[in-house]
């Protein structure tokens, strides 16, 4: 109860006009039942009449709330038939309602005069709506997207308007674009102030997308209400187009090989060496932040006036296996949102940075989200696209940790592979027992290769991963 009433307080800015509508409409019934002598003398059936309007006024304002509160009824919502769509600005409403008091005027009390008024006001009313039916005949619309971006990449979508009528010029036409996911339903506009016969022109608007998914594009309307701007028509065209919004990638600090493989392959190999594996130098760079300070190359560094680092190319002739564990509770908060989207993206840059540089490896990845899934990825621009489209549409689950995970990544460990287990669940809120962590240890022995587990904390990934931001 108390939720319902947070949500209808939330909503109020959207209900208010709908609920002075209904009370408006109550009122005007009511008063048919009060005073119908008093409306009878003006004409017999206007109380009858009024009446039915104050229902319709009632039921269209009860329709709109129930679509407000409870936004799934939109799907039941009534389609409209054909791609043409009439409606009436404000300034077209107020016109009209001038026109229906004459008419109405002229009717009861038999004034010439006021009919004269009336049909002079009908004119132009009829010649805007022809003219906007004119100038949407013969015409397409062409929508051109990338087929997929980054989140938080801004790119450009271009709408393309061609007008095929041989004389009439089309005025003032604005298109309105729709895109959805399943999360957020957003929507852009242009304008075209003019389009000459056979002549075909484009409109550009600018999108960052901030949710990665799939984001539906379309259907494109159009609509004028040149040049009086009482009657506002428009049309529908079937134009869709997908978008794959992948995850946003980062770079991996230098901390990552100093803290993740190294310390095991000293204890195993008793041999120092830098990094992770046997590392190829490079070339020397300006710091960025995030970098070891072992990193620092002190003689150029004096030379150049400014802090230089030592960057290397490592040579990672192993295969990599990344474990996903996406989990988010049902009752989930924006920390633990945040944390699957950390996670998408730390396991995201993990990849590219491996097929950047590997040579003859292999990368697995095994996710554990909504189901259990397993990627094998080979070396090359084609891979890593899929594997970005794969972790672009990936949804978290809500089943706690499974012996099948983990059986499917000790499965594919070997003597030559790496492997790296990410997991969003906040490791030390559940019982030990439950511990991803916990299970790997039990399952030691059937593991091959050296792993590790890694809470998906931004505040623990921010060391190893550093996200560009505009």
């Amino acid at each position: 109860m108390n939720n319902t009433l947070i949500e209808f307080w939330r909503k109020r800015t959207r209900l208010r006009p709908w609920l002075i509508m209904m009370l408006v409409g109550l009122f005007i019934f009511i008063y048919t039942f009060q005073a119908p002598l008093t409306l009878g003398q003006f004409h017999h059936n206007l109380p009858l009449i009024l009446r039915l309007a104050a229902g319709g006024i009632i039921l269209w304002g009860g329709y709109q709330v129930l679509l407000v509160l409870f936004p799934f009824l939109q799907r039941f919502k009534i389609k409209r038939i054909g791609r043409n769509r009439v409606s009436l600005p404000r300034d077209g409403l107020v016109y009209l309602l001038m026109m229906t008091v004459l008419f109405v005027g002229s009717v009861l009390s038999r004034e010439n005069m006021l009919m004269l008024v009336f049909a002079m006001m009908t004119g132009p009313f009829v010649l805007n709506g022809w003219i906007t039916y004119s100038m949407l005949k013969n015409i397409k619309l062409k929508r051109l997207i990338p087929p997929r971006v980054m989140v938080g990449e801004t790119f450009t979508a271009e709408i393309s308007l061609e007008n095929n009528k041989r004389l009439i010029a089309a005025y003032l036409m604005e298109v309105n674009d729709d895109f959805t996911n399943q999360d957020e339903k957003l929507d852009a506009s242009v304008v075209f102030r003019r389009v000459g016969p056979g002549q075909q022109l484009s409109a550009h608007y600018y999108v960052k997308l901030m949710r990665r998914g799939l984001y539906q594009f379309g259907p494109l309307q159009v609509s004028t209400r040149y040049p009086l701007g009482l009657v506002k028509r428009g049309a529908v065209f079937a134009e869709y187009n997908e978008i794959i919004v992948q995850p946003q990638i980062g770079r991996l600090t230098s901390h990552w090989a100093d803290d993740f493989f190294s310390i095991a392959e000293m204890a195993q190999q008793n041999r120092s060496r830098r990094g992770v594996f046997d590392d190829e130098f490079n070339h020397i760079r300006e710091y960025r932040s995030g970098d070891s300070q072992r990193a620092i190359h002190w003689r150029s560094s004096a030379r150049q006036g400014e802090l230089m680092v030592q960057e290397y190319h490592q040579n990672r002739n192993y295969d990599l296996i990344i474990g996903l564990d996406l989990w988010l509770p049902a009752s989930s908060d924006q920390d633990q949102a945040d944390r699957v989207e950390w996670a998408v993206s730390f396991v995201g840059t993990l990849c590219r940075e491996h097929l950047k540089y590997s040579r003859d490896t292999k990368l697995t990845l095994i996710s554990r989200g909504n189901s259990l899934e397993l990627l094998e990825v080979g070396i090359g621009s084609m891979g890593l696209e899929f594997l970005l489209d794969f972790l672009a549409t990936l949804q978290p689950g809500k089943a706690q940790a499974d012996e099948e995970f983990i059986k499917v990544i000790s499965d594919a460990s070997s003597s030559r592979s790496r492997t790296v287990v990410v997991t969003t669940r906040k490791e030390s809120d559940s019982i030990k027992h439950n511990h991803l962590h916990t299970m790997f240890e039990e399952r030691r022995g059937e593991m091959n290769g050296q792993w590790r587990t890694i809470e998906a904390d931004p505040a623990i990934l921010s060391r190893w991963l550093v996200l560009e931001t505009d």
